[in-house]
């Protein structure tokens, strides 16, 4: 069978496409996903959300569907009672940024942000910022002294007020340059921070 121009151009396509996939080295488990965020982001009131047997957190939105969460993070409660979520997506080059924020109805401020494919130039708290750290990891910048870490790591602070938080890195994903290939050259990262323990 003679290639035509236009099957040549196909099969260039999906060879892009199948380089891009890979130029991304992940470092750490499986990478954080959420399914079915709506368009429009807003707070919502959940009167309960749960962990499923897949290791799927579920979050009913009423008419704005349901939200999958995958895989949720062991070391976030597995049952939640009433909360309000806001779920956030943001269209980027390197996939899109999506994140869940919950506040319990007593408080005016999330206890808990979940991040999925976030920049490493991230803004957790005032004064206090992610940046990459040397081997694959992050560093929290802002704080007396700098903390980082690897994929998997935990780590508690306090901040300017002395309050208590758990940052958690769950995944970072390095570029990794490819020749003739344009694409985000930005690390991103699966990470969690929550207000919710004891230092």
């Amino acid at each position: 069978m003679k290639m035509t121009s236009s099957m040549r151009h196909l099969r260039l396509l999906l060879s892009a496409a199948a380089l891009a996939a890979c130029a991304c080295q992940s470092v750490a488990g499986d990478r954080l996903q959420f399914e079915g965020v709506p368009l429009e982001s807003g707070e919502t009131l959940l009167a309960h959300a749960a962990v499923n047997p897949a290791g799927q957190m579920q979050l009913d939105l009423g008419q704005q569907g349901v939200v999958t969460i995958s895989p949720w993070p062991k070391a976030l409660p597995g049952q939640l009672q009433a909360q309000y979520a806001t779920l956030r997506q943001t269209l980027h080059p390197a996939g899109p940024l999506q994140s869940l924020l919950l506040r319990t109805a007593e408080e005016q401020e999330p206890w808990l942000t979940l991040v999925a494919n976030g920049g490493l130039n991230w803004g957790l708290l005032p004064g206090i910022r992610l940046r990459v750290a040397a081997g694959g990891g992050v560093r929290i910048a802002g704080l007396k002294t700098n903390l980082s870490l690897v994929p998997g790591e935990t780590v508690k602070f306090r901040d300017g007020a002395m309050h208590c938080w758990q940052f958690g890195l769950l995944a970072v994903r390095l570029p990794q340059g490819r020749v003739g290939i344009s694409q985000e050259g930005e690390a991103r990262a699966d990470w969690y921070l929550r207000g919710d323990v004891a230092c």
